[in-house]
């Protein structure tokens, strides 16, 4: 199962026992999100010879939307080839695409929803 690497940044906790630092990690997230940066990325390798690669991350839910972008040249020619998502549910989708060889199918997914 491909758990994917998740990339972006630290959370801000609800409750924080100085008030003035929690204000300041608030503002941190805030001003990352405003300049786009939040937590909606991991990175993914197609299984080899496989036809489908399963997914988790607890981000996705039956409602996602999970866009993908080829870091490879590997990649590049499976998402020619097609890929679909299919399964989701709470914490987990499948992708779906041909078959092949290649060790290098690298992928960085975004998660949406």
């Amino acid at each position: 199962m491909n758990g994917g690497r998740r990339l972006g940044f630290e959370t801000v906790p609800e409750l924080h026992a100085n008030a003035l630092e929690h204000r300041r990690m608030l503002a941190r997230a805030v001003n990352r999100l405003t300049a786009g940066k939040f937590n909606a990325a991991i990175d993914v390798r197609l299984e080899a010879n496989a036809s489908e690669t399963p997914v988790t991350d607890p981000r996705i839910g039956p409602g996602s939307v999970i866009l993908w972008m080829p870091r490879t040249e590997s990649a590049s020619a499976a998402e020619r080839a097609g890929i679909w998502v299919s399964g989701r549910t709470k914490g987990g989708a499948t992708l779906n695409h041909a078959a092949s060889p290649a060790p290098d199918q690298d992928f960085t997914l975004l998660i949406i929803g």
